[in-house]
C-alpha cells in the first residue's frame, strides 16, 4: 500500500513521501508570527535532511490533492491539528480524492502540564526534566482514530 504524510506544524514524522503547505489564506488570515514560521520550516528542513519533502506554498487541500496523484498514494496519514480550518481542509482532500483513506493520528503527549502556556521557556523550566527523562506518557502511539469513510469528527 502506497502512504503518504501530510506534514503540518504539529506533525514532523521521518518516514514515507512526505509534503508540507505554507497554506497561504490560512498565513493571511491567522497572525503567524515569524518566530514560528521559522521554527516549523527549520522542522521541515531538519526532516528533509533525512528524507525527501515536498514543500510548497498554496492551497492546502489542491496541495495534498496533487501530492497524493504524483505519488500514486493510497493513504494519507496525518496528526490531529487543532488550528479552526484543519477539518475542512482534510473534508476538502478528501473531496479532491476519494479513493485516497485518511488516517489520523493523535498527537503523542509528551507530559501533562495542567497550567496555560503562556511563554515556552517558562513552561519548559517546569517540564524539561520530565520530558527529557522519559516518562510513563512515551509509549507506542495510538493507531489511527479515523478508517475510510468515517467523518472526521
Amino acid at each position: 500500500m502506497k502512504a503518504g504524510v501530510w506534514i503540518h506544524g504539529d506533525s514532523l514524522s521521518p518516514t514515507d513521501p512526505a509534503l508540507f503547505v505554507f497554506d497561504r489564506a490560512f498565513l493571511q488570515a491567522v497572525p503567524v508570527s515569524f518566530p514560528r514560521l521559522a521554527f516549523m520550516y527549520q522542522g521541515v528542513r531538519d526532516v528533509a535532511a533525512a528524507r525527501a519533502v515536498d514543500l510548497v506554498v498554496g492551497d492546502t487541500p489542491g496541495e495534498l490533492a496533487a501530492f497524493a496523484r504524483r505519488h500514486g498514494l493510497q493513504e494519507l496519514h496525518v496528526t490531529r491539528n487543532f488550528t479552526p480550518n484543519w477539518e475542512q481542509t482534510l473534508d476538502a482532500f478528501s473531496a479532491l480524492c476519494p479513493e485516497v483513506a485518511v488516517l489520523v493520528y493523535e498527537p503523542e503527549l509528551l507530559t501533562r502540564y495542567p497550567g496555560r502556556v503562556r511563554r515556552f521557556f517558562g513552561f519548559w523550566k517546569k517540564v524539561e526534566r520530565e520530558v527529557l527523562l522519559g516518562n510513563a506518557l512515551f509509549g507506542e502511539r495510538p493507531g489511527p482514530v479515523r478508517r475510510p469513510g468515517e467523518r472526521f469528527r
